[in-house]
């Protein structure tokens, strides 16, 4: 009888033996992060969005994957993983600002396996645990719950597949499939055709620049009826330059002419504490180049902004947002030096050397500059 027994114990643990053996843990950030989409920043190996040891709410984790909302990262499984769990919540490097909220989720093969629900910044790490039997692919998805991206720095913290089989693999988003290029605005006239706003407001005082915005085959020639004193325009270019030193309002006419024929426009100057009457018209370096934007990335927009024609349809500013000065604690060392000068004027970063050249460049393209800055160093 104890032969038995001690024959079917080791049949047992055999078994259990085997069943240790076929499993395998696979951290998350073993995988490679950079196939992640994000709305801001890179992807992040065991440390937050912007470098700094993963915490949530003061619980400090060492392996993870810090990104930023929107966020996605598609994992490959290929059938063989048991499950998937982490510890998840906003990064406590954006100091419980209350502007961040996250929502995760674990997406199996097009079916929503799992959410977390909206986290806001202070909240407790929560648990994700998540049955992946069966699930060929996994995205782990990361949104800003509906009230935008700003802040949204999220963690998933000590992730781990369990497998029994080939490992985890992450892949890149899907190309969408090619479409054909198409056009819905029709061509501008070879006529002359004055667009844009019907009216543009300046505080006393201050330059006056506005490029007259009008289509139509080149050359051209411009003028403008009953300008105020102070302005004149510039027959080549339509640009009209100068400055307005009362307030007061003007109602004048804008000309355009060439050889097909001519056009004309009324349009208001108002001159007063009142500017941007109309939305603003532009391009900005954010969506396009984040923190790496740089003197001759902008440049480069405003001669496109020229060249392209878009000038003429009354695009006008050309606006340099964030990164264009020193940063704390940066990794970058462009990005390194004193913030403000002895007279308390912020510094711009090195790959900005000549701010007033800068602005002077976009000016000649008879465009207008904007700066971002905002509160604090």
């Amino acid at each position: 009888m104890r032969s038995c027994l001690t024959f079917g114990l080791s049949i047992c643990l055999t078994i259990f033996a085997a069943n240790i053996v076929s499993a395998e843990t696979v951290w998350l950030d073993d995988l490679n992060l950079n196939e992640a989409t994000q709305a801001w920043g890179e992807p992040h190996k065991n440390q937050s969005v912007e470098g700094h040891k993963l915490a949530i709410n003061g619980k400090t984790f060492e392996r993870g994957f810090g990104t930023h909302a929107e966020s996605t990262l598609r994992v490959n499984l290929g059938g063989t993983a048991k499950s998937f769990s982490a510890q998840v919540g906003v990064d406590d490097e954006i100091n419980k600002n209350p502007n961040a909220s996250v929502e995760f989720e674990v997406i199996g093969d097009g079916k929503t396996l799992w959410k977390s629900g909206v986290m806001k910044a202070g909240d407790s790490a929560r648990d994700c645990r998540v049955d992946l039997s069966g699930v060929k692919q996994v995205i782990l998805k990361v949104t800003e719950a509906g009230d935008g991206n700003s802040y949204d720095h999220a963690d998933w913290a000590d992730a781990i597949f369990e497998i029994s089989g080939a490992k985890p693999v992450a892949v890149a988003e899907p190309k969408l499939a090619p479409v054909a290029p198409y056009i819905l605005t029709p061509p501008a006239p070879a006529t002359p055709r004055i667009n844009g706003a019907n009216v543009f407001g300046v505080r006393p005082g201050s330059p006056f620049l506005y490029t007259i915005p009008a289509t139509g085959d080149r050359p051209m020639t411009f003028s403008a009826k009953h300008l105020p004193k102070g302005l004149k325009v510039d027959s080549k270019t339509g640009r009209i330059t100068g400055t307005l030193k009362k307030a007061g309002e003007n109602t004048v006419v804008l000309r355009a002419k060439n050889s097909l024929g001519k056009a004309e426009k009324k349009f208001r100057i108002v001159c007063g504490e009142q500017i941007a009457l109309t939305p603003p018209m532009g391009w900005n370096s954010w969506n396009c180049f984040a923190h790496a934007v740089s003197t001759d990335k902008v440049k480069a927009a405003a001669a496109a902004m020229v060249e392209s024609g878009l000038v003429n349809h009354g695009w006008t500013y050309i606006n340099i947002d964030d990164f264009w000065q020193n940063h704390q604690n940066s990794q970058d060392p462009t990005l390194h030096g004193p913030f403000r000068d002895k007279d308390g004027f912020i510094v711009p970063n090195s790959r900005f050397p000549d701010m007033k050249g800068l602005a002077d460049y976009i000016h000649s393209k008879g465009l207008k500059a904007g700066l971002y800055s905002s509160p604090g160093s």
